[in-house]
């Protein structure tokens, strides 16, 4: 019997190296800095080897090969720069040349193309070829991407990211030999939620950033550092900005969170910025309208109105966006907290609050995102997870084409790129939930105390695919995923109840989708200060109120829309604090109070898997324009009371997050008021492009397909 080597041996232009058997001659050629020239290959994507831009000389073979393609031995010797080895890369190279336009002063790649860079090193000064350029049609893809295919070498990896990343074939590669083209199979857009990426996988200009396309050359521009706003995944990303104006927004390469990918909405979503109807100066209402004034004078007219309703004990209610950096959602929280206002939620899509006394269960992750690919066993409740988290979805089908068996619980039947073993669509979903606890609990000979036993006795008996799915979550390396569907169900307690039990008893993972991208930061003021008695978002739009603040947060980002205007109409003063115009807010508040959208602010936000992430301000503000860490500073001093400093929140956000890891409790009783919930039914599906005030703001995304097909 032959042994298994660990490690073999392989010399690379003179230098021996340890490397992996079974490893391709590329990934040991990076690993030791040993640059091979490459268009097809990509690290992400599986080996084509249709470029051969590769080829390096390896001894005792008759021929160049492909280091992409070409698995290490033992004892291989590889030259990357012997002139064997050049002279195959520099007569790929004038192939390739053959049909491609010199438009290099025109093309939006132009400075950080691949080909142009090789062109330099590998080209010729003159081509054997001596015969007419062949020019290809360019296909619509829609309104994210726009495409010049005569520009196009064939390598495929957009065609690859499709049906290996996104999971969805919308391109291929039709026709023969020089016929061969780049397209989609029927006259369609590309619309799935990740095709921005084959933006910067194209090696070449072929496929360009649309809404970019022809406004700077990529030298021009300041690159920063920062975090997506749009989503509790909180992917890395970089903004692209010149003459402080922000041009296009690509991936910051992270592995344990969003790895070389982002989603649409991260990608092109920061254009709802320059939206026409953003707020320039602060407003006072006189005499029935809205004036203009300095911003000073409405910080003062704002800090009069609270002091006066909270003094007099009148009723005010605040209402803050999920969105906020964790610096700003904590100084709210505790202005409120000294101003004795009980009145305050971030939750505007959450339904149920039936069990918020327990604090330190706040939806978020206990694994890393990262660990979601090592998953075998994927329970989904109550989410269009493609929609609700891209990312997460993502490496969600990593772990299914890896042999993960994936379940599913919702109202509606959802779109999912990978296969999914066991699927329960029915009104009432969630009763189906708790017979999949049921046999759970059949199948691990568990107890559970008389009232939840009594309560499971009432909802009927298990099926084969209750059974199933028990049998599979009760499996090593399981994952429980609850959605924003989910959280926005009228039984959301329930749902939270069944979950956490099912999780506890089959001892697997847990992930609670929040939504927003920062409600875990405002969760965690709650976990380290706990708070009595205070109201929820709905019992807050339900309710008159002297005094109605609103951070952040339109009508339109909550369940509660026709609530919270009426809401508004009903307060006697409303002051918001807003970076947009609606036409609500022009109609009934008393004072408009200028803020920051997150790319021009700082601060942090805590994502899903409990990661404190820092951004930067990306673009200056006015002179007379404050920070709007700045602006809630000024309304402490206004009101004579002590702010806590931005060091003091860090600690405490800190603490919350040490006492969530901690914790390894889980909830573990019904809701009490079970008997009078209703269950909701499903109306309108999510739009993920509808999400935040910028989103809906973003004009290339309210183009997609995706918003059309909802109107």
């Amino acid at each position: 019997m032959t042994e298994k080597k660990d490690k073999i041996k392989v010399t690379v232009d003179g230098i021996e190296h340890d490397a992996t058997p079974g490893q391709m001659l590329i990934e040991l050629t990076d690993q030791t800095g040993n640059y091979v020239p490459r268009f097809c290959y990509h690290e992400k994507l599986s080996i084509a080897a249709n470029c051969r831009m590769c080829l390096v000389e390896v001894e005792n073979s008759r021929n160049a090969l492909p280091a992409c393609a070409t698995p290490v031995s033992d004892g291989m010797v590889v030259h990357t720069k012997s002139k064997s080895a050049k002279t195959a890369q520099e007569s790929t190279m004038e192939f390739l040349l053959i049909n491609h336009p010199l438009d290099c002063p025109i093309c939006d790649q132009g400075g950080e193309c691949e080909l142009q860079d090789l062109a330099y090193t590998y080209g010729k000064n003159n081509s054997r070829f001596d015969i007419p350029k062949q020019t290809k049609k360019n296909d619509d893809l829609g309104p994210l991407v726009s495409t010049d295919m005569t520009r196009c070498i064939m390598c495929t990896r957009c065609v690859r990211f499709g049906t290996e990343i996104a999971g969805i074939q919308e391109l291929g590669t039709i026709g023969r030999g020089e016929d061969s083209n780049i397209s989609t199979y029927v006259s369609s857009t590309v619309d799935h939620e990740l095709s921005g990426n084959i933006i910067d996988l194209c090696p070449v200009g072929a496929l360009n950033n649309k809404p970019y396309r022809y406004t700077d050359r990529t030298w021009e521009l300041d690159q920063i550092e920062s975090i997506s706003p749009h989503d509790c995944v909180g992917s890395n990303i970089m903004i692209h900005k010149k003459n402080d104006i922000i041009r296009r927004i690509v991936p910051k390469n992270n592995p344990e969170i969003n790895e070389t990918w982002i989603a649409d909405r991260d990608r092109f979503g920061f254009d709802g910025i320059y939206s026409e109807d953003r707020v320039k100066s602060a407003k006072l209402r006189v005499e029935r309208n809205l004036k203009d004034v300095k911003l000073s004078e409405a910080i003062d007219r704002s800090v009069e109105l609270i002091q006066s309703c909270s003094t007099k004990d009148q009723s005010i209610g605040v209402l803050i966006s999920p969105n906020l950096s964790t610096e700003e959602q904590y100084l709210l929280l505790d202005l409120c907290d000294q101003l004795d206002i009980n009145g305050i939620d971030y939750r505007p899509r959450q339904r149920d609050f039936s069990t918020d006394s327990a604090n330190d269960f706040i939806p978020h992750m206990n694994i890393k995102l990262s660990d979601v690919d090592a998953m075998r066993n994927i329970l989904i409740l109550g989410s269009d997870l493609r929609r609700e988290t891209p990312i997460l979805a993502h490496r969600l089908k990593k772990s299914a084409d890896n042999g993960a068996s994936v379940h599913v619980i919702n109202s509606y039947e959802s779109e999912y790129h990978f296969q999914v073993d066991q699927q329960i669509i029915a009104d009432e979903w969630v009763n189906d939930m708790g017979l999949v606890l049921k046999a759970a609990i059949n199948l691990t000979k568990n107890s559970l105390p008389n009232n939840i036993a009594d309560h499971l006795d009432t909802i009927g008996e298990p099926s084969s695919t209750h059974e199933a799915i028990a049998a599979s979550m009760c499996q090593d390396k399981s994952l429980i995923i609850i959605g924003i569907e989910a959280y926005s169900d009228s039984q959301y307690q329930m749902i939270r109840s069944y979950a956490h039990m099912l999780s506890t008893i089959c001892q697997t993972n847990l992930c609670e989708i929040s939504e927003g991208s920062n409600m875990i930061g405002a969760s965690i003021y709650g976990v380290v200060n706990k708070q009595e008695n205070s109201l929820n978002f709905s019992e807050i739009v339900h309710m008159k109120h002297d005094l109605l603040i609103m951070y952040g947060i339109e009508p339109e980002d909550t369940i509660y829309q026709a609530e919270l205007i009426e809401c508004m109409e009903s307060a006697k003063d409303l002051v918001v604090f807003t970076p947009y115009a609606n036409e609500h807010f022009d109609r009934n508040a008393d004072v408009i109070v200028p803020i920051n959208t997150h790319y021009e602010n700082n601060g942090s936000m805590i994502n899903i898997e409990l990661r404190n992430q820092s951004f930067i301000n990306t673009l200056s503000l006015d002179v007379d324009q404050f920070t709007n860490i700045e602006l809630l500073m000024s309304l402490y001093q206004g009101m004579g009371i002590q702010s806590v400093s931005v060091d003091e929140i860090n600690d405490s956000v800190q603490k919350g997050i040490d006492i969530i890891t901690s914790t390894e409790g889980r909830i573990s009783n019904i809701p009490e008021n079970i008997q009078s919930i209703k269950a909701s039914k499903k109306e309108v599906r999510f739009n993920m492009y509808n999400v935040d005030n910028v989103l809906r703001r973003s004009k290339p995304l309210q183009k997609t397909k995706e918003v059309l097909d909802e109107i």
